[in-house]
């Protein structure tokens, strides 16, 4: 089969490049944005074709001028080297067309919140270890590990923390895991760090080793406030299982306007604090707008919403199912001297049967993982007294899905903002209010 040319004209959600020929979508992996390549076809579908990049025939004409390299970006950045403005527009374009495709809308703009920053923003990060002892991070869909030399999207306390950690592993000798034969030590290597300088280091390690000198080298060092292991035998399993705290403080405090938060080893917490506050001050203007007696609060984390929107409405009720993050939003609450939240630590799919929504002075709000609303939310709020939901979603797809399911019961669409708070990437934060009269 002849090779064909492709001129990219996106990037899907999966970091491919799109093109259209002769009618047919073409998906295509490592194409730049605004480049024309020579592709051959790997698979044909009904509706779209997967093909390989051979080469390109003519740049992008949006390629930024950098010096960064794969090495120092430590993770997947599909869009690093692409202007930041192209960027800008390629996740508008997606939220925009993505919702008007599935949810029948007809939105010509929206709002955008542009970042801070487009390097040093990430405040967590997974690394993993090579067999011969260098911090790596993943390739893209395979255990093929990249050595990494400087990671440029993290906070610069991270980077110490990296400098340091890379000594040590080759001082002590230590070795990483490998995937194909289920052997070796160290499988994960997960660093966080706070505005306040604070950082907490997790190794989850393959087996039982004695590390007790590595150990005290890494605390004397004193780049640490926190120190964790975890122990997780299964083959190619890099989760954090049982923890087990080697040294330093037990969290670590973060900070969101005038709030504090502690941040365990298993808590989430966003990765971009400055663009994550912009979304939190954002849904706290709509539910200013609204007035609302009480806040039902989805998919609640460690309550950082519930805790920043607590002065917004007489009651909050918090739902979270990981029974850790419930045990920190408590903490936190009490940290911030707050008692109008209510917790319940079960499925949001469940918690919906037990929530009384039959008084329209409440206000529904969701922050669901990517796969979005289960049905049975959508249905018990379609048909109960609230007329007004705030969403924050990761995932323009089912963030439409949902709007589409809720437009069924009479709520329309009036506000939708997007927040670039994975900068560099193709991932997209977005916040919309749904209401009905």
């Amino acid at each position: 089969m002849e090779n064909i040319l492709l001129e990219i004209i996106d990037i899907d959600d999966n970091g491919r490049g799109v093109a259209k020929l002769d009618g047919m979508i073409y998906f295509v992996e490592n194409a730049k944005y605004g480049e024309t390549i020579e592709a051959t076809i790997i698979k044909e579908k009904k509706s779209f074709i997967i093909a390989k990049k051979i080469k390109t025939v003519k740049k992008s004409p949006f390629l930024e001028n950098t010096s960064i390299t794969e090495k120092q970006l430590c993770g997947v950045y599909d869009l690093f080297d692409i202007e930041y403005s192209k960027q800008v527009e390629l996740k508008k374009n997606n939220i925009i067309n993505t919702i008007n495709r599935i949810a029948g809308e007809s939105l010509n703009d929206i709002n955008f919140f542009e970042a801070d920053n487009r390097y040093g923003y990430r405040n967590k990060i997974e690394l993993k270890v090579s067999l011969d002892g260098k911090l790596s991070s993943f390739n893209r869909n395979s255990y093929d590990l990249v050595n990494i030399e400087n990671c440029v999207m993290t906070t610069s306390e991270i980077s110490d923390v990296i400098k340091k950690l890379q000594d040590l592993i080759f001082e002590y000798n230590l070795k990483g895991y490998d995937s194909s034969t289920g052997e070796g030590l160290i499988k994960n290597v997960i660093i966080r760090s706070t505005s306040f300088g604070e950082t907490m280091v997790i190794f989850v390690l393959n087996k039982e080793y004695n590390l007790k000198n590595f150990y005290i080298a890494l605390e004397s060092s004193n780049i640490l406030t926190s120190f964790y292991v975890s122990m997780n035998a299964q083959k190619n399993n890099y989760k954090i299982k049982d923890l087990v705290h080697v040294f330093g403080k037990k969290k670590i405090i973060e900070q969101l306007g005038e709030y504090k938060f502690n941040i365990s080893p298993k808590a989430f917490f966003q990765v971009n604090k400055n663009m994550s506050y912009k979304i939190y001050l954002e849904a706290q203007e709509y539910i200013k707008s609204l007035k609302p007696k009480t806040i039902v609060d989805l998919y609640s984390g460690v309550s950082t919403t519930s805790i920043i929107l607590s002065k917004n409405a007489e009651k909050i009720i918090s739902v979270e199912i990981n029974k850790d993050a419930v045990k920190d939003a408590r903490e936190n609450a009490k940290l911030n001297n707050i008692e109008n939240i209510e917790w319940m630590d079960i499925p949001a799919e469940v918690a919906i049967d037990e929530i009384e929504l039959d008084d329209e002075k409440t206000v529904a709000l969701f922050d669901p993982p990517r796969k979005g609303l289960d049905k049975n939310i959508i249905k018990k709020i379609g048909e109960s007294k609230i007329n007004n939901l705030i969403y924050i979603s990761c995932n323009p797809s089912t963030l439409a899905r949902d709007i589409k399911l809720f437009k069924e019961y009479g709520f329309r669409l009036l506000e939708v903002t997007g927040i670039d708070q994975f900068v560099n990437t193709v991932e997209i934060e977005a916040l919309i209010l749904l209401a009905r009269s």
